[in-house]
């Protein structure tokens, strides 16, 4: 298993977003009762979000992020995926 961070901007459509936000909060609550998602949180301007995944590979972590309704939806116009490796705090060895 590794872990990734995910960097996903939004879009500016307020209503897209508004649509989608109660699926995707039971997606993510799921995802995290599961522990594959880590830590998760939305950039403080609303612009976008950061998460960190563990999954056993990126095209896995791809697969997931697929079925998310923000990304669904069109929520989520732009995404970035990186396998991270942590040195320091509470992820350390996850």
């Amino acid at each position: 298993m590794a872990l990734f961070a995910v960097i996903w901007s939004y879009t500016t459509n307020a209503s897209v977003k508004e649509a989608a936000h109660a699926e995707h909060l039971t997606f993510v609550k799921d995802a995290a009762a599961r522990g594959v998602l880590q830590e998760a949180g939305a950039w403080a301007d609303g612009a976008g979000a950061l998460l960190v995944f563990q999954a056993v590979s990126e095209d896995a972590l791809r697969s997931l992020l697929a079925e998310d309704p923000y990304v669904k939806q069109g929520v989520v116009v732009e995404q970035h995926i990186y396998q991270w490796n942590p040195v320091i705090g509470p992820l350390v060895g996850v």
